[in-house]
């Protein structure tokens, strides 16, 4: 699996992970294309583990930036600030993680992933590593709006339109950069966080 995933990292790297292909990471491999299929589903779940290095700095990013002292409504607003900074600069690959066919699988992943690479996963703290692996470090909106509601930030009849909204607004933004439609991340990072503010206004 290794040689696997590494083969496809280095394709994704080089190539870009729309050059991504069975062939193409076989001959890096040295392993043939029918060997692959023994190890992952299809070409979408390899590109989910070559993926899981892009995923570093952002959780990396997202635990240093996380403080005991911050409210709901700051750390609701953090996580989405941390990933898009990182997301929109690898906006195929972040689209792929979050929104792609296999995108149920990513928890999953995650855990086979550091099982094959644990010095990866020793590079955070003891906190993260439980996080990382339970799970946790993704775009979960319905637990931090709950929390919202609690803290009176959010009115609970509101509760589950925010909840719905905002990961899909996330979504469109991120796959007009996959796409192309827009090329400048930091002016869609502005774009999205003034919609994100205004829903949160009107969800008081």
């Amino acid at each position: 699996m290794t040689y696997f995933i590494e083969a496809a990292r280095q394709l994704m790297s080089s190539e870009g992970i729309q050059e991504l292909s069975i062939r193409g990471i076989a001959e890096i491999s040295g392993y043939n294309s029918a060997t692959l299929y023994n190890y992952f589903e299809d070409l979408q779940h390899l590109t989910l583990f070559a993926s899981m290095s892009y995923l570093r700095d952002y959780v990396s990013a997202l635990s240093g930036n996380l403080k005991p002292p911050m409210s709901s409504l700051e750390r609701y607003r953090l996580i989405y600030e941390t990933f898009d900074h990182f997301a929109f600069r690898s906006p195929e690959i972040f689209y792929n993680m979050f929104f792609g066919r296999q995108r149920s699988k990513l928890p999953e992943v995650t855990v086979q992933y550091y099982t094959l690479f644990p010095d990866e996963l020793k590079e955070h703290s003891p906190a993260v590593r439980k996080m990382l692996l339970q799970g946790d470090m993704y775009l979960r909106d319905k637990p931090i709006v709950e929390e919202l509601v609690r803290d009176g930030f959010v009115k609970p009849e509101n509760a589950a339109y925010l909840a719905a909204i905002v990961p899909r607004l996330n979504q469109t933004y991120l796959h007009e950069l996959a796409n192309g439609e827009c090329i400048d991340p930091e002016e869609q990072h502005r774009r999205f966080i003034a919609a994100f503010d205004y829903l949160l206004e009107t969800a008081k």
